[in-house]
C-alpha cells in the first residue's frame, strides 16, 4: 500500500487543526527561499528596512518550524482517536467467528496500538510535514535555477537521489529498520519479550522461586534477545557503510555547487546578491537530501493505517457454500431459540463441529444439553446467542438472553460493578446485587472484601482482592441473575461450574432451576450427574443429538446417557469417600 494514501487521514484531524498545521507547513516550507528576496535587496542596497524585512522572514520561518511540531502532534492525536474509535466499532460489529481469527486479533492490536511507537495519525501528519520539506526544496530549486538554470535541476536530482538512498538503507525493503519487521525477527523478538515478561511478572513467580527457574528463564531470554540483535547489529553497520558513499556524494554535489557558483561569481557572471541568494537556495535543496524523522513516522506509521484499513474495508466474504444460512424467529416471536439441519465449521478446519443438527427450546424449558469435551456445547451456544453464524439452514436467536460463557470475562472493577454489568442500564440497587449474589450462593465472598461491593477484584488496585476460579464463577452467574432480573427472559449458560465441586456445583444447579421457574433455562455441562431435575436433556456427541429425553427416560435407554451418567456418578462417589 502506497504511503501516500495516508494523505486521506489528515481530514479526520478536523478543519481547525488542519488548517492550522496547513498553514504553519506551507510557511515553514516557503519563508526560507523568501528569504532570498530581502537578503538581495540588503547585499545591493543596503539599508535598515532590508534588514528589518530579512529578519521578520527569518523570524516567520523559525516561528512556524516551532509550532509546526505541537499542531502536528494535536492533529496526529484527533486522528488516531477518531481512527481508533472506528476500528472499535468495527471490531465491536463484526461476527465473532471473523474477530477470533489471529490474523483479524493481530490487526485490531496494530490498530490501537501503533507500531514501534509510530500510529497512523503520526504517519499521517509526517507526510505533510515531507511534504513541506519537499516543497521547500523545489522552491529553493526555483530561486537557483533564477541564477544559474542549469545548475538547479542537477543539485535537485542529486538530492532526491540522497533522500531515497537514506529512506531505502534504513525503512526501505532489506532496509535496517524493517529487518526487525521481517517474520523470523518478529518472533525472535515476540519471544524475548515473552519471556522478560514471564521472569518479571507476578503470574509465573510463585513457581519461578519454588523451582528455582529463574537462571534458565534468563539466559533463554539473553539468548533470544542475541538472536534479535545480531542480524539488526549487522544491518546498522551496513547502514554505516552506506552512509559513507551517501555523504561522499552530498560532498561531491555540495562542492561542484559551491565551486560552480564561486567560479561563476569570479568571472563576474553572478553579483554579489546573487551569489548569497544561489548560496541559500542550494542550502535549502541539500537540506531535503539529508532525510529526517519523517522516514521513520511514515514507514512505522504505515502499518497501524494498513491495518486499521483492513478491519474498516475488508475484502467480501466467500460465498462458495452451497446453502445459506438464515436467521430464524428469535425468542420475541413466542417460540423458544432454536435450530433446524444446521451445520458449522471454524475457519481453518475441514471437519465441521456440527453436523445438521436439529435443536428446539420451548418456551419456559429448562433444558440441559450434554456431552464429552470437543462435542460442540460451546459452539451451539454461541449460535444460539447469534455470535456465530451456521454454513447452513436456520438459527432462531435467543435475542433477550442473559449468558454465562465458559470463558467469561474478569472485570477488573468493584463487585457492584462486576454484577451491574449484566444489565448496566437498569437502575438496580444494592438490594438487587445481593439478591444476585444469594441466587448462586456466593453472598460469602463479601466476608473476604474489606469494602464491601466497592472492592475492586484486582490486587492491580490498592485494596483491591483478587478470587479464586470458582468465586469468579459464581460472580459471573450472579450477573446473569442480575440481567433476568432487569426483564431478560431465557438464561443460557456454558459449563457454569467447571471451576467448582461436585457438590458445589449441584448446589448451585439447583438455585438456578429455582430462579428461572416459569423461564427458558439452556444449560450446557459435561458432567452428568447433577442436571437430572431439567425438564429436558439432549446428549450432543459427533456434532449432532444424540439422545434427548427426560432423566429417567435416557437412564432406561441404557445408551450415551446412562453409561456416561454412571461413570462420573461412580467417580464422584469415590472421591468422596
Amino acid at each position: 500500500m502506497s504511503p501516500v494514501r495516508l494523505v486521506r487521514l489528515l481530514p479526520l484531524a478536523g478543519s481547525r487543526r488542519l488548517l492550522a498545521l496547513g498553514a504553519l507547513s506551507v510557511g515553514a516550507a516557503v519563508l526560507g527561499p523568501l528569504s532570498t528576496i530581502p537578503l538581495g535587496r540588503l547585499i545591493d542596497h543596503g539599508g535598515a528596512s532590508q534588514v528589518i524585512a530579512l529578519l521578520l522572514v527569518l523570524l516567520g520561518q523559525e516561528f512556524c518550524t516551532a509550532l509546526r511540531e505541537p499542531a502536528g502532534a494535536a492533529a496526529a492525536r484527533r486522528i488516531d482517536g477518531v481512527l481508533r474509535a472506528r476500528v472499535r466499532a468495527a471490531a465491536t460489529a463484526m461476527p465473532l467467528a471473523r474477530l477470533e481469527n489471529p490474523q483479524v486479533q493481530a490487526d485490531v492490536r496494530l490498530a490501537l496500538t501503533g507500531h514501534r511507537g509510530r500510529t497512523a495519525g503520526m504517519a499521517a501528519v509526517a507526510l505533510a510535514g515531507e511534504a513541506s520539506r519537499a516543497t521547500s526544496a523545489l522552491s529553493g530549486a526555483v530561486v537557483l535555477a533564477a541564477h544559474v538554470w542549469w545548475l538547479a535541476p542537477v543539485a535537485l536530482a542529486l538530492s532526491i537521489a540522497q533522500n531515497r538512498r537514506i529512506a531505502a538503507m534504513l525503512v526501505g525493503p532489506g532496509g535496517a529498520e524493517s529487518l526487525a519487521d521481517s517474520p523470523e525477527q518478529v518472533v525472535r523478538l515476540r519471544r524475548a519479550g515473552y519471556l522478560a515478561e514471564l521472569t518479571g511478572g507476578p503470574g509465573a513467580a510463585k513457581e519461578i522461586r519454588v523451582f528455582g527457574v529463574d537462571g534458565f528463564l534468563i539466559g533463554r531470554y539473553v539468548a533470544a534477545m542475541r538472536a534479535f540483535l545480531t542480524p539488526q547489529a549487522r544491518g546498522r553497520r551496513a547502514v554505516v557503510r552506506g552512509y559513507a558513499a551517501v555523504l561522499g556524494l552530498q560532498l561531491a554535489g555540495a562542492a561542484g555547487t559551491f565551486g560552480t557558483l564561486a567560479w561563476l561569481t569570479a568571472a563576474g557572471a553572478l553579483g554579489a546578491a546573487a551569489l548569497a541568494q544561489s548560496v541559500l537556495a542550494a542550502l535549502l535543496v541539500f537540506a531535503y537530501g539529508a532525510g529526517g524523522y519523517q522516514l521513520f513516522e511514515i514507514a512505522h506509521g504505515s502499518k497501524p493505517y494498513e491495518a486499521a484499513m483492513r478491519l474498516l474495508h475488508p475484502p467480501p466474504t466467500s460465498t462458495s457454500n452451497s446453502a445459506t444460512a438464515v436467521t430464524g424467529p428469535s425468542a420475541r416471536d413466542g417460540e423458544g431459540p432454536g435450530m433446524v439441519r444446521v451445520t458449522f465449521t471454524y475457519p481453518g478446519r475441514a471437519e465441521p463441529v456440527l453436523k445438521e443438527l436439529d435443536l428446539r427450546v420451548r418456551p419456559g424449558e429448562r433444558l440441559a444439553v450434554v456431552g464429552l469435551n470437543g462435542a460442540g456445547k460451546t459452539t451451539l451456544v454461541k449460535l444460539l446467542t447469534g455470535l456465530y453464524t451456521p454454513q447452513s439452514c436456520t438459527v432462531g436467536t435467543a435475542e433477550d438472553a442473559a449468558v454465562v460463557f465458559q470463558d467469561f470475562t474478569r472485570y477488573p472493577l468493584p463487585l457492584r460493578d462486576n454484577v451491574r454489568l449484566g444489565a448496566p442500564a437498569y437502575e438496580g440497587t444494592d438490594a438487587d446485587v445481593l439478591a444476585a449474589l444469594a441466587a448462586v450462593d456466593a453472598l460469602d465472598l463479601l466476608e473476604g472484601l474489606p469494602r464491601g461491593l466497592d472492592t475492586p477484584l484486582s490486587r492491580s488496585y490498592t485494596g483491591g482482592r483478587d478470587l479464586s476460579g470458582g468465586q469468579w464463577q459464581k460472580v459471573a452467574l450472579a450477573r446473569a441473575v442480575y440481567a433476568l432480573d432487569a426483564g431478560r427472559r431465557i438464561l443460557i449458560v456454558d459449563e457454569p461450574t467447571a471451576h467448582l465441586d461436585a457438590r458445589a456445583e449441584q448446589e448451585v444447579f439447583e438455585r438456578l432451576l429455582d430462579r428461572t421457574r416459569g423461564r427458558t433455562l439452556v444449560l450446557t455441562s459435561h458432567r452428568f450427574a447433577t442436571v437430572r431435575r431439567a425438564d429436558r436433556i439432549v446428549v450432543l456427541d459427533g456434532g449432532a443429538v444424540a439422545e434427548q429425553g427426560g432423566h429417567a427416560e435416557l437412564l432406561a435407554l441404557g445408551g450415551r446417557y446412562a453409561r456416561w451418567h454412571r461413570l462420573q456418578t461412580a467417580l464422584i462417589a469415590g472421591a468422596g469417600r
